[in-house]
Order: structure tokens, then C-alpha cells, then sequence
């Protein structure tokens, strides 16, 4: 029987990829040597487009696919309030929230920052080739320089490049395309090098009207959470956060206020009793609505969180799909990582698998980042940096999802965050955050449009799944002899 420790080695002893490189080949390609841009996986993705029988075209050129740029860097003057500015990364998240903002005084055209409907764009440095489609939910938004900004000549050319450059093949080329050491980074130019297989033109249009719908779906899915939250001010009678007038003392230039020692709880944290807190309190309680907490039978039948546990890594036959903290809030994490079934199948059977119409919480590091599990994560499985919670069978799901990422909800779980370098959460602060219940008419007004967003999540991730695993198939199929 084999040991455990010779399972691992087995596996470290598999991960070891090597290749021979000519000289010619290293003079070549510019004399690069670092060895990722000879990747045993590049090169035979290299050479599968290569091999393919359609003609092929460049994705950066004036006769190929797409015009590709990006913006310089610049110098940001952050503000409490400004410009929402997003950061590349944030291309890849189902519902991008910005954190910062900047001054509309930065010295930079910031008007060529702001995406464009029709646009294809790809994270350009750190994390290399993360793709998006800019459709209604990402136009107009501002977003950092480290993105490349891909306009297709043809607009029936938009679905089919993008389909290509997600699938693993086109990974490959444009991630074993990068230069760096400590940071990669990737330029237009190497997109010049990018070349693509013009398949037939009746393809072409599928994969394309595949690839919009995807889109199409995934912003309906954000307008039906936008009404959601709407909604949850309507129907509860709560005034906008920004309409809320927290009590501060005056005249000392600095914002201040006191707490009697009978309300501190046992927290000594100033964000712990910030007056914002003691409004959207009191306004919670002029609605006239029964308020309980989260950990209320009426609202959760469980609130857990995972013991933590060595992890050992796997390839994807063999193992179980495993999201982190950032993966939950992305549409199709990129860089999953699999677990053991073997090793792991006690924590995979009670604790760590996730399921569809789960809350999730992040709580550790970047802490209160809220997720309703869709159907299409159903099963996977997640790190226990992640507390879960298991709506009541009298509330539902949607509405608790839209309210702890309202406003309301999310200053109440922010409230509750301790320690200093890192931040965390735990289960009993959760259970704590205090949530108002309506009549089930109105919960489930509410819920059911989250609800609905979530199904048509599913669909859009699926349906590019699809698009990418015919284009993938396409290229196998047609190889030279």
C-alpha cells in the first residue's frame, strides 16, 4: 500500500515539466530565458494552433483580429469620496463593488480609463490573461491601468476571441507569452504574436451569439440584484444610508463622539461604536418590524465554520474543486486549485462542501464579502476562511442575501470585525448582526428576484463553458496529418 508521503511525492515528482530549447529557438524569440516562455504546455499549445488546417490571424494587428492597448500608469489622489475606481482583477467578479476613489483632479486622462460596451479586456500585470466582456454591467466603469483593452475590428469577432483566449489553448499561449520575474506583466505587442484560427464563418457567428448571451444573462442577473436592493428600501421603509445623520461632537476639528460604559460590550474598538451604527439601529426600529438576529431560528437553522486543515493539492482528476475567499466572488474562478478526494473526504462530507442557496461570509483578511451559492457551485468545495449560513425553511434566501449586502448590512457586519493586521469575523459575531423580518410576502418579493438573478448566473456559466469546450474541440479536430 502506498504511504501518504509517497502520494505527495508522486505528485510533486508529476509537476516537474521540462523541455529542451534550442539556441536558434532562444535567438528567436528575443533571447528570452526565462523558462516559463519555453513551457512544455505553451509549446504544445503553440503548436496545436500552429498545426491547425484554418487560416491563421494575429489578435493584436491592423489586418488581424483587434486593435490592443493599454492606458500608462498614473499617480492616484485617493478620497473617502469620489470616482469608484476598480482594480484589474475585478474584471473576473459576478458583481464588481469598488472600495476606493479617486479625485477627478488626478493627473491622468481619466475619461480613457473608463471601459467600453463591446470592449474585450485582460488583466495585464500580477495575475496574467484573466478575461472579461464589457457589456452593461462593467460600461463606464472606471478601472486601473493594468488592463489590456482589446476593440475587435469585426463585431462578430468579439464572442469567438473571447472564446478562444479562455480556452486552455489560448491560456497557454498568452500566459507563457508574459515577461517579469517577481511581477509579470504582458504588453499589447506580445498580442501581435497571439495567433488565432479563423474557423468557418457559421461557427464563428455561434460561438459569438453564445458568448453575448452569456453576457446578456450576466447582466440581467445584476439589474435583478440592483431591484432587489431597491426593493429592500422600499418595502421596509428605510432611509439611504447617505440620508442618515450620525451625532459627532463639534468644534474640535476632529470627528469624535462618546459611548456610555454600559453599551460597550467588551469592545474598545472605536468602528465598534461608530454613531452610524446607533442610526441605522434606531432606523431598523422605526420601520415597525419585528428585528431579530442573524443566528434567530427564524432567519438561520445553522451558522458554521470549518476547523482549518493542511490542505493537500492535487491535480483536477483527483480532486475536489476548492474556492478560496476571492473565488466565491468571481463567475468563473480562473485559477482554481483541487483538493484530495482521499485524503480530505471526512472535511469534504461534513464540513467544507458548499451548497446551492448557502450564505457565505468571507472572515478573514478581506472580511464581509457576502455570496448566495448559485447552482452551478453547488457541491464544490471552500476554504474555512468562509463561514457559512444555512437559511431558515421560514426566511428566504435572496432576501437575507439582499440585505446583508445592502448598505445596512454590510456597515452592521463591518461593525463586528476584531484584530489589527489581519482581520477577522467569527461565527458568534455573525449570529449576532441584527436583520429585520417582514411579513413572507414581502421577504419573498424580494428574495425570489436574487433568486432569479442566481438561475440566470447558472445559465450564462454553463452556456460559456459550452462556447469555449467547442472551440477547444475544434482545434483538436482539425490537425494536420
Amino acid at each position: 500500500m502506498v504511504s501518504l508521503q509517497q502520494q505527495i511525492q508522486l505528485e510533486m515528482q508529476k509537476e516537474i515539466r521540462w523541455a529542451s530549447v534550442k539556441i536558434s529557438e532562444v535567438v528567436e524569440r528575443g533571447q528570452r530565458l526565462e523558462a516559463s516562455y519555453y513551457d512544455i504546455e505553451g509549446k504544445k499549445a503553440r503548436e496545436l494552433v500552429a498545426n491547425c488546417t484554418f487560416q491563421l490571424l494575429p489578435v493584436n494587428a491592423e489586418q488581424g483580429f483587434a486593435k490592443v492597448y493599454h492606458r500608462p500608469r498614473f499617480r492616484r489622489i485617493f478620497l473617502d469620496k469620489g470616482i469608484p475606481i476598480f482594480t484589474a482583477s475585478q474584471i473576473l467578479e459576478t458583481v464588481p463593488r469598488p472600495d476606493k476613489f479617486v479625485s477627478g483632479k488626478t493627473d491622468t486622462d481619466l475619461r480613457a480609463l473608463y471601459l467600453k460596451k463591446e470592449q474585450i479586456v485582460m488583466t495585464c500585470s500580477g495575475s496574467v490573461g484573466y478575461i472579461s466582456y464589457v457589456g452593461r454591467s462593467l460600461n463606464g466603469k472606471l478601472f486601473s491601468h493594468d488592463l489590456l483593452r482589446i476593440e475587435c475590428h469585426k463585431k462578430e469577432d468579439i464572442g469567438y476571441l473571447y472564446a478562444f483566449l479562455k480556452t486552455k489553448i489560448g491560456q497557454k499561449i498568452v500566459t507563457t507569452s508574459n515577461y517579469g520575474s517577481v511581477v509579470t506583466h504582458i504588453e499589447p505587442e506580445h498580442l501581435s504574436n497571439v495567433l488565432v484560427p479563423i474557423p468557418p464563418t457559421k461557427f464563428k457567428q455561434e460561438i459569438n451569439e453564445k458568448i453575448l448571451k452569456v453576457y446578456e444573462l450576466r447582466d440581467e442577473a445584476n439589474e435583478l440584484l440592483a431591484r432587489a436592493n431597491e426593493l429592500l428600501y422600499q418595502r421596509l421603509g428605510l432611509a439611504p444610508i447617505s440620508e442618515l445623520k450620525p451625532k459627532y461632537f463639534n468644534g474640535s476639528g476632529i470627528r469624535n463622539f462618546e459611548q456610555r460604559t454600559s453599551k460597550l460590550d467588551y469592545r474598545f474598538e472605536a468602528h465598534y461604536h461608530v454613531p452610524l451604527v446607533a442610526e441605522i439601529e434606531a432606523q431598523l426600529k422605526k420601520t415597525g418590524l419585528e428585528i431579530v438576529n442573524i443566528g434567530n431560528p427564524k432567519v438561520s437553522s445553522d451558522i458554521s465554520l470549518p476547523n482549518r486543515f493542511k490542505r493537500v493539492y492535487v491535480d483536477e482528476a483527483y480532486g475536489a474543486p476548492f474556492l478560496s475567499g476571492a473565488n466565491i466572488m468571481e463567475f468563473d474562478p480562473p485559477d482554481l486549485k483541487f483538493i484530495s478526494k482521499s485524503h480530505h473526504s471526512k472535511a469534504i462530507e461534513k464540513q467544507i462542501t458548499i451548497h446551492q442557496n448557502m450564505v457565505l461570509i468571507t472572515r478573514s483578511g478581506t472580511v464581509g464579502n457576502v455570496v448566495l451559492v448559485p447552482q452551478h457551485l453547488d457541491g464544490m468545495t471552500a476554504t474555512e476562511d468562509i463561514i457559512r449560513i444555512i437559511p431558515s425553511d421560514l426566511i428566504n434566501p435572496g432576501y437575507l442575501y439582499a440585505y446583508l449586502t445592502s448598505d445596512y448590512g454590510r456597515q452592521l457586519i463591518m461593525r463586528e470585525i476584531h484584530g489589527s493586521v489581519v482581520l477577522h469575523i467569527d461565527v458568534n459575531e455573525v449570529a449576532k448582526i441584527l436583520i429585520p423580518v417582514p411579513d413572507r410576502k414581502i421577504i419573498d418579493e424580494i428574495g425570489n428576484l436574487v433568486l432569479k438573478a442566481n438561475d440566470k448566473l447558472t445559465q450564462a456559466f454553463y452556456l460559456e463553458k459550452e462556447a469555449i469546450r467547442q472551440v477547444e474541440e475544434l482545434i483538436l479536430k482539425n490537425q494536420r496529418s
